[in-house]
């Protein structure tokens, strides 16, 4: 049986440290988006029982089987063995006027410390090591929260105990506790169960105080904390309060910050930085209470799947470095669990091939060289700890199967050869059209990334050189400008509407020709429709069709990445050195932009924390009020010829391109506005943008229209329609 709590909003409250106000967040427009949210019940046990938050007493035998059973789970093991360590003094708690730093790296070590002893104190064979680190780990609970934390005021920016740390710190209490609590004498546990509370009852009278606007991580980092501090501590009369508050401001983010198919809105460093919160809670409401919130998140996790590149790479959009796809610490909660990405596996094993076959080499380089591992949350969460303890060696990695190319409601869609292709032939492009948020944001709409050959391409620049506060992200990384754009009179583009994804204007999935246009607006100034096409699972096609009310200053960056710029007889060539992030190769770049100028400006870019430098991009100008700009993209590996001649052909009539290779032909052409009637090399059609296959001997393979009502090729009536549509057939 389980206890089951519906604590009506607002609480009665008891006032402990220093509480402003408990209101939460203003609604609009945080309830309008496609997120999702946990039922608002809490559900407490009948009873506390410890442990019972990752295992159960049941669970140890297996649990100390699984510290040998392949080579990941002893590496991991190996890793909790150096957090615990007996040797290393504790040290005295910090003034409050102490240097933030020492004041954070305090009370997270000493909480992941505290952590890993309980854990070794369970698992270790030799009785004497048993209660070596189980008597540390009581030592360090009796001091968990002792310092300065409850007089310095998280609310401050750049506070030493910060909310988002403190969600952290509040899971790793937790699980130590729940790992020795049986051992502990009754006026041992009362006290560490006093100080726990503490901390606990804070952070519920706080958590808006401190986030009182967006719900972004600051509030859903600590109340995923909060709920699994509720679990452990389940007898105490205030948990059910505690719970309660910790599911409806997890809810207010995760309704607002993911889309509903699992897009988590300020990138990848951000969504990895939450996981290490809503995992762990994930597991304790499931095994405390029986509430399985993995089926409301499962679409976050398949998103990961969706969106990684080649390398098992998520991209560095938005404020984000790239970061791995951690999906192992989740496949064992989705063992029999059906996915549409396969269509015989379950979600576990797709999960953990996802991580399997990730590269991790930028991560573990990076960590080699300043300490910090992927998570972003180095000082406070032990990553190897929850590794071992979701490790099935058991588990078999199986590759998706479903349509590698992949269209999310969301506003991300991914073109890409195969779910595990490398090589020359390897191509992935990731079309970024999600609405903005209100916190991590960059100008970045309808940009696009390219992984192709393994290298990256044309790359986001990614957060910043160092960190949120670098005055070089606000003038530079997070600027539209700085990424695969355009602007208008300077303004970035945005949506049509608060929490509303630009909309899809068209969209092909066939073997020849993939595609998909998207629409934003430059407020009531202009729109722009762009269009990324994939031919011949080769090259692609960037058409961008841009109409305002009056003339303006029309600007498209284009970003190569790590790559040099060589203008090369009437089009650039990025070549990229073999580094960090993939072989050599080279990206090939012809444009077509009327009464435009075109120059090689340089800006920064990162990828991975601190690694960064400056490199060339494109920057194409123009003063009009419309625009109908082609862009050809053609990867390949380093040191080959072009495999393509691209020809501009574009006349009074179109903006247009020929493309030509060893055994195709191809014609793109387009204006800014449908109606009015192209006509080029024998192609006739009022289409706002058409694209026809041909083979070397000219006989068409192949068209694709968009806004037309009509297409005349060598004279023959091809496509015929009452109101403008768009369409793609083979001829």
């Amino acid at each position: 049986m389980k206890k089951r709590l519906l604590v009506p909003f607002p609480f009665a409250v008891l006032l402990l440290c220093g509480c402003v106000s408990t209101a939460a967040p203003d609604a609009a427009p945080y309830d309008s988006y496609t997120g999702f949210a946990l039922a608002p019940e809490a559900v407490l046990p009948n009873h506390e029982t410890h442990p019972s938050l990752w295992f159960k007493a049941d669970d140890l035998l297996a649990l100390r089987a699984r510290r040998t059973a392949d080579a990941f789970a002893r590496e991991r093991w190996a890793a909790v063995e150096r957090l615990a360590d007996l040797s290393a003094e504790l040290p005295p708690p910090p003034a409050a006027s102490a240097e933030t730093k020492a004041i954070h790296q305090y009370y997270g070590s000493l909480s992941m410390a505290a952590r890993a002893h309980a854990v070794v104190a369970l698992l270790s064979d030799d009785p004497s090591v048993q209660s070596a680190h189980r008597q540390r780990a009581e030592a360090l609970l009796l001091r968990a929260y002792d310092g300065p934390i409850f007089d310095l005021d998280s609310q401050v920016r750049g506070s030493p105990v910060d909310e988002i740390y403190r969600g952290s710190w509040l899971q790793n209490y937790a699980h130590a506790y729940d790992c020795i609590q049986p051992t502990l004498t009754t006026e041992i546990d009362r006290e560490i169960r006093e100080r726990l509370a503490r901390e606990a009852q804070c952070v519920y009278e706080n958590l808006y105080r401190w986030t009182p606007r967006s719900p972004h991580n600051h509030l859903s980092k600590p109340a995923w904390g909060l709920g699994s501090m509720a679990l452990t501590l389940s007898d105490d009369p205030r948990a059910a309060a505690w719970l309660a508050r910790a599911i409806e401001a997890a809810n207010k983010n995760t309704r607002y910050f993911f889309s509903g198919d699992g897009l988590y809105r300020e990138g990848s460093h951000y969504l990895i930085f939450s996981l290490t919160n809503f995992v762990p809670f994930l597991y304790h409401y499931r095994n405390v209470s029986g509430v399985d919130g993995f089926t409301t998140y499962q679409p976050v996790f398949e998103a990961m799947v969706k969106v990684r590149n080649s390398r098992g790479w998520l991209p560095n959009i938005e404020d984000s470095y790239i970061r791995p796809t951690p999906t192992h610490l989740v496949a064992g909660a989705y063992g029999n669990v059906s996915t549409e990405l396969s269509s015989s596996a379950p979600l576990a094993q797709v999960l953990m091939w996802s991580y399997v076959n990730a590269d991790l080499t930028p991560f573990d380089r990076e960590r080699a060289e300043s300490g910090f591992n992927y998570s972003g949350a180095s000082w406070d969460y032990p990553l190897e700890l929850d590794e071992f303890l979701t490790h099935d060696p058991t588990m078999k990695p199986v590759a998706p199967d479903a349509d590698p190319n992949v269209f999310l409601a969301g506003g991300q869609t991914v073109f890409r050869d195969s779910w595990t292709s490398h090589g020359a032939e390897q191509r992935y492009l990731l079309f970024h059209g999600m609405p903005t948020a209100d916190n991590h944001n960059h100008d970045d709409h309808l940009s696009f990334v390219i992984e192709a050959a393994g290298q990256m391409m044309c790359s986001d620049t990614g957060y910043s050189r160092g960190t949120y506060a670098g005055a070089e992200r606000t003038a530079w990384y997070n600027t539209a400008t700085a990424h695969n754009t355009l602007t208008f009179n300077g303004e970035a583009a945005g949506d049509p509407a608060p929490n509303v994804t630009p909309p899809t204007l068209f969209r092909f999935d066939t073997p020849s020709l993939v595609g998909e246009e998207k629409q934003a607006v430059f407020g009531t100034a202009a729109t722009w429709q762009r269009a990324i096409l994939w031919v011949d699972r080769d090259y692609y096609v960037v058409s961008d069709r841009l109409q305002a009310a009056h003339p303006g200053t029309i600007v498209a960056a284009l970003h190569g990445g790590r790559g040099q710029l060589d203008h090369q007889g009437g089009h650039q060539v990025w070549s990229y050195e073999a580094d960090n992030y993939g072989p050599a190769a080279r990206l090939d770049c012809w444009q077509s932009a009327p009464n435009a100028t075109t120059t090689t400006e340089s800006g920064e870019l990162t990828y991975i924390k601190g690694d960064y430098a400056a490199f060339p991009y494109l920057k194409t100008t123009a003063q009009s009020a419309h625009a109908a700009w082609l862009t050809v993209l053609a990867p390949a590996v380093a040191e080959t010829p072009p495999a393509h001649a691209v020809e501009n052909v574009s006349n009074t009539t179109c903006t247009a391109l020929a493309i030509s290779s060893a055994d195709r032909r191809c014609l793109v052409a387009s204006q800014p506005a449908a109606g009015p009637m192209i006509k080029i090399a024998g192609i006739e059609t009022d289409g706002a943008l058409v694209l026809i296959r041909r083979d070397t001997s000219g006989r068409p393979l192949s068209y694709a229209v968009h806004a037309a009502t009509s297409l005349v090729i060598d004279g023959r009536a091809i496509f015929r329609a009452a109101q403008p549509r768009s369409e793609t057939k083979d001829l």
